[in-house]
């Protein structure tokens, strides 16, 4: 098909009764707007719409209606009113453009169902974007721009635009601004184009306290049925259905008994806040910078006896930047909406301590679902690295030869999908991709219970590494019992590394690339080591045991050895005072005293000789 891109001033007053049709096909009833009032607008600013027309049957494929505001009704949109401003908006409140400043609003952005998924919404999102470049060069700036989302595809649209949350109004609509950095790369044309659709599952590996009480109460109340989780009924049914297909991965899988003590429960649904790479508000001293939120469902993997479990959050349908997501995952900032303040964001390990005595214990992994490869190169190497693709506070691009062989590289051990691999992600990209979320978790479950058994691994290796670390940064006596109650948590751990977890050898061999793309090798070996450094402190602290006491032994031989000599002391004492013409009563008494200062002086030797020690080994270190 051939298409014309125009702008207002190429077309008259009747040209607009060609929008009646779009807006009929793209918005519930109530948004549909009055032609006269759109005409009305229009008169006062024409420069304020951006068409694609098809050339061979004359229809309006799709179009923008934008313009800039007075003040009055800027405010409006920013903050005042506590619902959509629409067709509502007067003539007198579309403002001219000024040579100082521009705040525009976009009243309407559709393109028809029928040119949907043609290059139509290309063609109409450069024509703006010429457009509004064409403004400023004849001097008159583009401030910001805002827009009200009444949809879920009007969300979706406006994300793309690289516009940022500000506020949810009274009836449930969306406002959005673009500026700044956003605004500076939507008119440089830096639009985020996707080549693939995609979901996101985050795998958190957790750890709780052997005397924590919240969790158990809570895994026992979901077995009964009576939890009280946040989530809409359809967000649990399909939470449900994620744990259905993986229990039925574990009983068709898997063989060890330790599968079977796994409990499988959901903790409800979580809006997570998607922001850019610069986290203005880490601290909390500066406001969230909102792109948008994400709907995710928590599903935990528990395993009591050890007190391991790996949390999956599963982000159907992914509608923003993945790979800022993974960045926000490996900064240190996934952040929910807090439901006790609905304006503002808390971070979600804090949510999960409080609730459930949970807390990290390990890496995080991000796995992506994808329908296709990324055809930005770059873009997986990102994915693979968990780094921001489009990223505000960087310049540069990875350069790593080891994330690059890892892009090329397809560990698959079927045909039906290829995955790549690194420590940070999974990215899996089915040859087949489902329609429906439903679907993609039941061709999914398979896989992602292999890489949940494997992160049990990791876990297992990371708690044991920071009870020995930190047992190791105290400045505390280490005693064995200490040594064997370390290396007996460990050991509850040993079933998650056998192989013969998983009946078939595909699923073994599946398990061995994840194992190794996850560096479990590496973390063993880094376990042992600490392990070797804390049985040498235990092997030394036990030999300064041992030479205290032998010492404290012969001390108290020496003393009972002049016990035993004491009556022939006495004896020859009283003949040598007899002489002298001295009371011989005076032999025990000074046999006694001598005795005790010598005991004393002994001791005083003794733990002069222990400082003079230390203070040779602590000039030596």
């Amino acid at each position: 098909m051939a298409y014309e891109v125009l702008c207002g001033e190429q077309v008259d007053e009747a040209f607009l009764a060609k929008l009646v049709p779009v807006d009929q096909a793209c918005y519930e009833e109530e948004y549909w707007g009055d032609p006269q009032r759109t005409v009305d607008r229009f008169r006062k600013n024409r420069r304020s719409f951006v068409f694609v027309v098809d050339q061979a049957s004359g229809d309006v494929a799709g179009y923008v209606n934008f313009f800039p505001c007075e003040q009055g009704l800027y405010e409006d949109n920013l903050f005042r009113s506590p619902v959509i401003r629409d067709d509502d908006i007067l003539p007198e409140e579309v403002a001219p453009y000024r040579a100082d400043a521009n705040h525009l609003f976009i009243i309407s952005l559709a393109v028809h169902p029928r040119y949907q998924g043609t290059e139509v919404i290309r063609l109409l999102s450069d024509g703006l974007i010429d457009y509004l470049n064409r403004l400023q060069d004849k001097g008159f700036p583009i401030t910001d721009i805002m827009g009200t989302a009444v949809s879920s595809d009007g969300k979706k649209a406006l994300a793309n635009y690289l516009f940022r949350e500000v506020r949810t109004l009274d009836d449930g609509n969306t406002v959005y601004v673009c500026d700044g950095k956003l605004l500076e790369r939507l008119l440089a044309h830096r639009l985020p184009l996707r080549s693939y659709r995609g979901d996101v599952f985050l795998m958190l590996p957790l750890a709780d306290h052997v005397d924590n009480l919240r969790l158990g109460n809570f895994l026992d109340d979901c077995a009964a049925g009576c939890a009280d989780v946040p989530g809409e009924a359809a967000e649990r049914a399909l939470a449900t259905l994620l744990i259905d297909e993986l229990r039925g991965c574990i009983a068709y899988e898997c063989t060890n008994e330790v599968v079977s003590e796994l409990d499988l429960a959901y903790l409800g649904s979580f809006d997570f806040l998607q922001t850019t790479d610069e986290y203005a508000g880490l601290d909390g001293t500066q406001p969230e910078t909102v792109i948008g939120n994400v709907r995710g469902h928590a599903v935990l993997v528990a395993h009591r006896k050890t007190h391991m479990h790996v949390l999956c959050v599963m982000m159907p349908a992914f509608p923003y930047s993945m790979t800022q997501m993974e960045d926000q995952v490996s900064y240190g900032y996934l952040k929910i909406r807090d439901v006790e303040a609905p304006t503002g964001y808390r971070p979600f390990y804090d949510y999960l301590l409080k609730r459930f005595g949970l807390h990290g214990c390990g890496g995080e992994t991000s796995v992506l679902l994808l329908s296709d490869k990324p055809s930005d190169e770059c873009e997986l190497q990102d994915m693979l690295a968990a780094e921001a693709y489009e990223n505000y506070e960087r310049s540069y691009r990875i350069r790593s030869e080891e994330i690059r062989k890892a892009s090329q590289a397809n560990r698959s051990q079927f045909e039906h999908y290829e995955v790549y691999l690194s420590s940070r992600a999974v990215v899996y990209v089915g040859r087949q991709f489902a329609p429906s979320i439903e679907r993609r978790i039941a061709d999914f479950a398979d896989y992602l219970f292999i890489v949940t058994l494997v992160l049990f691994q990791n876990t297992a290796l990371a708690k044991a590494s920071r009870r020995v670390t930190g047992i190791l940064e105290q400045d505390v006596d280490i005693t064995p019992q200490t040594k064997i109650l370390i290396d007996q948590e460990y050991g509850r751990t040993v079933r998650f590394w056998e192989m013969q977890n998983f009946k078939y050898l595909s699923s073994q061999l599946e398990a061995a690339q994840l194992r190794e793309a996850f560096l479990n090798r590496e973390l063993r070996d880094a376990y042992t080591e600490h392990q070797e450094y804390l049985e040498h402190v235990v092997a030394a602290k036990a030999a300064v045991t041992e030479s205290r006491n032998g010492m404290v032994i012969n001390v108290v031989a020496i003393i009972l050895a002049i016990a035993q000599i004491q009556p022939l002391l006495i004896e020859l004492l009283q003949g040598f005072y007899e002489e002298l013409g001295v009371e011989v009563a005076y032999a025990h008494t000074t046999i006694n005293y001598g005795m005790l200062g010598g005991i004393l002086l002994l001791v005083l030797v003794v733990l002069i000789n222990q400082r003079r020690r230390r203070h040779l080994q602590q000039r030596k270190m």
